[in-house]
């Protein structure tokens, strides 16, 4: 009896010993922190979202840190789009290496910050930088490898482009997508590819070739306005 009431004496002790335990009250802080910043998303105010998040993103607590950073992505991805509306490419470009620093090889913020490098700042040349370094941890980014073929038409250079526009072909079963795999995505997508691959051969004199390609596409993309330019220019490059 006397050792029985021992053990219980003992396990109780071990029990008190962690009633007062000090993480508890800091994981209701951060918790709290947490919902905070969540509120803020939920109410739009992106900026204070982030502001109220990144630091608990540093916390050694993973629990808390991956859903502040879950926050923070998602007050990153809005301010992005909110800055290119305002036509603010260096601010989106801000937030994305914000993005970057919180996942470092995540895809459609490399992939985001070549397109605004390329469409939205004409910075060719680190736009080019840009799609390599997507490349080189998504070989198969099926946007970044079209990023690179029109940069290199842009250049006039069909033998630069080939290689990307092949590649794209070649690894289309196995692609790595940065945007959302829907519908508006692939057609996006596959309209620059044909486009890109009639240029080439347009490009290389081989018109008819270009023609029958833009044609089969235009019965796959019927109302493509981008195909449909491309089947003039060669309408009118053959009249010539």
């Amino acid at each position: 009896m006397r050792q029985e009431l021992g053990s219980l004496d003992r396990m109780s002790a071990v029990l008190k010993a962690h009633i007062d335990h000090e993480g508890i009250q800091t994981l209701l802080e951060v918790g709290t922190a947490c919902d905070t910043a969540y509120d803020h998303l939920a109410d739009g105010n992106y900026e204070l979202a982030l502001e109220t998040a990144l630091p608990l993103v540093l916390l050694e607590t993973p629990v808390v840190a991956n859903r502040a950073r879950e926050i923070a992505i998602s007050a990153l991805d809005e301010l992005i789009e909110g800055a290119l509306a305002e036509s603010q490419p260096k601010l989106a470009l801000k937030y994305l290496d914000q993005w970057l620093q919180l996942d470092p090889k995540a895809l459609y913020p490399l992939l985001r910050r070549a397109e605004i490098l390329h469409y939205e700042l004409y910075d060719l040349d680190s736009a080019w930088m840009a799609y390599l370094k997507v490349l080189r941890h998504y070989p198969n980014s099926i946007e970044a490898l079209i990023g690179l073929a029109q940069l290199a038409m842009t250049e006039e250079n069909p033998e630069r482009a080939y290689p990307y526009i092949l590649r794209a072909w070649q690894t289309l079963a196995s692609s790595q997508w940065g945007y959302t795999p829907c519908r508006r995505t692939f057609r996006a997508v596959f309209e620059d590819l044909y486009d890109l691959t009639a240029g080439l051969l347009q490009s290389l004199g081989a018109y008819e070739d270009a023609r029958e390609l833009t044609e089969k596409a235009l019965t796959l993309l019927e109302d493509s306005e981008l195909l449909k330019e491309r089947l003039s220019l060669l309408n009118e490059s053959e009249e010539g």
